[in-house]
């Protein structure tokens, strides 16, 4: 196993914080943790495609 350079080890550790944290605000539920990301994702997911223009779809459609 190769050791991971400081950097590296500090994002390890901030996302396992992160995911503690996420299941914790779960009450300690791994599937609801999961589901309520999924939710948030496609939350995030309308939005955007909410704000992307129907020209600039238009454009990246024909330019495939």
């Amino acid at each position: 196993m190769t050791m991971a350079t400081p950097e590296r080890q500090s994002v390890i550790e901030e996302i396992d914080v992160a995911v503690a944290e996420a299941i914790q605000a779960c009450g300690g539920d791994v599937h609801e943790t999961i589901a309520s990301l999924i939710r948030a994702q496609r939350a995030m997911d309308e939005e955007r495609d909410a704000k992307i223009s129907a020209g600039y779809e238009r454009r990246r459609l024909r330019d495939r």
